[in-house]
This record gives C-alpha cells, sequence and structure tokens, in this order.
C-alpha cells in the first residue's frame, strides 16, 4: 500500500502546488480549484473504502484488513477527523484570519492528510492542531527572520528598529488603554472560566469527545487565534452575569463531589490563564505587529482603493472615529469594499485638518496558500507537531 500512499501524495502536491501558483499571482483561491480537490479527496476516500471491501471479503492476505487504517473503525474516526478540520477552519475565517479560499484550502488539505500517511500522530482527535500549528510555526518564523533580516539590511539600522520599538510601544500603549480597571478584571475572569471548565471536563469526563479538550494546548491555541472574536464577549453583562452565576454553582458542586480536587483545579486554571494572558499580549500582538511590520506600506487617502487591507493601527483610527459612521464595524477580510474606501478618500480633508501629512497604513500581505501547502508537508514528513519538537 505503500505505492498508493506515494501516489496520493503525488497527486495532492500536484493539485496543492497549482493552488498555491496562482494564490501567489493572483492572490485568489477559486471555487472550481477547491471543487477539484474535493473531487481528489472523493478518489482517496473511494480506494480506501474499496480496499476495505476487498479485505473483509477475503481478496486479500490474511489479516491485512487488521490494520487499524483500513478497518471499518477506521471511517468513524475519520469522519470525526473530518469535522474537527471543518470546524476550525470555519472558526479561522470567522475570526478575519483568513479569507473563505484560505480556509476551505486548510479543510480540503487536512481532510486529506489521514488519507496519505496512516502514523500520523493524534488522530482522529488532534490531527488537526497539529497541522494548524505546523502552519503558523513555520509563517511566523519565516515572517521574524525576513523581517530582521531586512532590518539588517538596512543602512540605518539604529533609526530601522529604534523605529519598530517606538511603534511597539505605542501598540501596548493601546491595548492598555483599551483593557483597563474593571474591564481587565472581566477578561481575565472569562479566560479563567475557560481554563476551568476545560480542566474539570478532562479530569470529570470520560467520554471520548472530552479527548478534543483534555490537552490544553488545544484550547489555549483556539483561544489565542480567535482573541479578537472572544474578548469583548467578555466585558458585556450577560457574561459578567452568567459569570457570577458560573462561580456560585462550581463552589457549591466542587464543594459536594470532588473537594480535594477543587483547590488544585483553581491553581491549574489560574496558571493557564496567566499564561494566555502573556502570550496575547507578548506573543500574539507581537506577532501580529511584526508581520504588519514587514508588509507595511503608506498611502495617501486619495490613493485607497478596494480590496486594500489596513494595518490594525488604522483600523483602530477609523473604527473608534464616529465620523465614519458603521461601515467600519465589520472588515472583510479580502480587503476594504468600494463603499468603505470611498469614504476613507472622502474623508481626506478633515484627516489632515489634524495630520496635515497624513497617511494610511497598509498592509500589502503575502499569499497564504503556500503556508497551508508548507505546513502539510510538515505534517506529513514529521507526522507530528513541529512545535513539540523544536522545543523539545
Amino acid at each position: 500500500m505503500k505505492t498508493v500512499f506515494a501516489v496520493f501524495a503525488v497527486l495532492f502536491a500536484i493539485w496543492g502546488l497549482g493552488i498555491v501558483s496562482r494564490d501567489i499571482n493572483t492572490c485568489k483561491i477559486l471555487n472550481v480549484d477547491i471543487i477539484k480537490g474535493c473531487r481528489l479527496l472523493g478518489l482517496f476516500v473511494a480506494v480506501q473504502v474499496s480496499v476495505t471491501i476487498a479485505a473483509s471479503y477475503g481478496w486479500l492476505p490474511a489479516g491485512f484488513a487488521d490494520n487499524g487504517f483500513f478497518a471499518p473503525s477506521f471511517y468513524g474516526a475519520y469522519a470525526l477527523h473530518v469535522l474537527l478540520t471543518a470546524v476550525i477552519g470555519i472558526l479561522l475565517w470567522y475570526a478575519d484570519i483568513w479569507p473563505a479560499g484560505d480556509a476551505k484550502f486548510f479543510m480540503v488539505t487536512g481532510a486529506m492528510l489521514p488519507l496519505m500517511i496512516p502514523e500520523i500522530q493524534g488522530f482522529p482527535y488532534r490531527t488537526f492542531f497539529y497541522f494548524l500549528v505546523n502552519i503558523f510555526v513555520a509563517a511566523s518564523f519565516w515572517a521574524f527572520g525576513n523581517f530582521f533580516l531586512a532590518g539588517l539590511q538596512k543602512l540605518d539600522k539604529a533609526n530601522f528598529f529604534g523605529g519598530v520599538y517606538h511603534n511597539f510601544l505605542e501598540e501596548i500603549t493601546r491595548i492598555v488603554k483599551r483593557y483597563r480597571g474593571w474591564q481587565l478584571l472581566f477578561v481575565l475572569s472569562g479566560m479563567f472560566i475557560f481554563f476551568l471548565v476545560q480542566r474539570t471536563v478532562s479530569l470529570t469526563v470520560r467520554l471520548a469527545a472530552a479527548r478534543i479538550v483534555s490537552d490544553p494546548a488545544v484550547v489555549f491555541f483556539v483561544l489565542f487565534l480567535l482573541w479578537d472574536k472572544i474578548s469583548p464577549l467578555f466585558q458585556k453583562k450577560a457574561w459578567i452575569v452568567a459569570s457570577g452565576i458560573f462561580y456560585v454553582t462550581f463552589i457549591i458542586l466542587g464543594v459536594i463531589y470532588m473537594p480535594d480536587r477543587l483547590i488544585e483545579l483553581a491553581e491549574t486554571a489560574f496558571i493557564d490563564s496567566l499564561k494566555l494572558s502573556i502570550c496575547i499580549v507578548a506573543l500574539r500582538r507581537f506577532a501580529v505587529f511584526l508581520m504588519e511590520q514587514a508588509d507595511l506600506q503608506l498611502v495617501y487617502p486619495e490613493q485607497i482603493k478596494p480590496g486594500m487591507i489596513l494595518s490594525e493601527k488604522s483600523r483602530s483610527l477609523v473604527m473608534g472615529d464616529p465620523n465614519f459612521g458603521g461601515e467600519y464595524n465589520t472588515f472583510i477580510k479580502e480587503g476594504l469594499t468600494e463603499l468603505q474606501a470611498q469614504i476613507l478618500r472622502d474623508n481626506a480633508v478633515r484627516m489632515r485638518e489634524k495630520i496635515p501629512d497624513f497617511k494610511y497604513e497598509i498592509i500589502t500581505g503575502r499569499p497564504f496558500a503556500g503556508w497551508i501547502m508548507f505546513g502539510a508537508i510538515l505534517t506529513l514528513v514529521f507526522k507530528e507537531n513541529i512545535a513539540v519538537m523544536i522545543f523539545r
């Protein structure tokens, strides 16, 4: 069967590299290419089912179907893997991290992985997570390395890195202004609840589905990626009331059913919350900041066009300005709409009253399909989470 797996891998490479090439040239992933991938996935599954049926009728050597990869029980686990991969892809799209094309490419590619390599780690509960980590770790290392290398090549290195340091301090100041006083307390309380529930479920629930959240790294990474969508919920009145009810209920039930574990759960959840807080500020914001700096361009308002992507700093500027109306409550992942671009151009005079040489920061960006493909290759080669391998 190694020959079959190799053929699968070659077909996958041809399809995937075709999408990467188109994404590089046009910055788009077409639905027709995703449909081709779905057909290829259907072919992989059909071959897999054929082997299982042939083995069950004795048309293949004895014991062949005993391999879990070909046993009928494989398909239930595979369906769970596909479902989890699809959910994560949708969440990444919803969180404005990826446009729809990248999310669909991730989902189809992730569904193919277990069919190309039976020994893949974490199947079916964590394979999607390993794949996702491999994508972002590789992309982050490249972005950081490329950014600092570009800085070292500058003639005026001191001004370059000094400007980056100054801009980063501005970013930290903006975060501090956003979360202060009771708002910070509510956000920390929200994180604590997430990890408290995760630890309790992994300890007390013995269902197979609990394995998905038994690893705090999975919950940690999902919160890390979706933070911009989740954090505003922690400051809503309904969440605050629900949190109070949750804490009272948890303490009462904890004292009754697991008094010996109550303190341990609270301590562990607190430590996990602290780790996430540090990563949100020191890593996530720093990562977004550096990746934006690497692809940052300054343009005059008159140069704004549909499809351009504003930096975090410029997005905060227009979303916090009532003169821009409600058109900037959300941003399309593919870039500015025609209406949004027109409003930015129309407000050029007013913005220059405050700053004579006013410019918007836009992110030129790089097609991400290449990193999804590279993450898939890393997963196929190493069969596990490369972040664990790096820091092991």
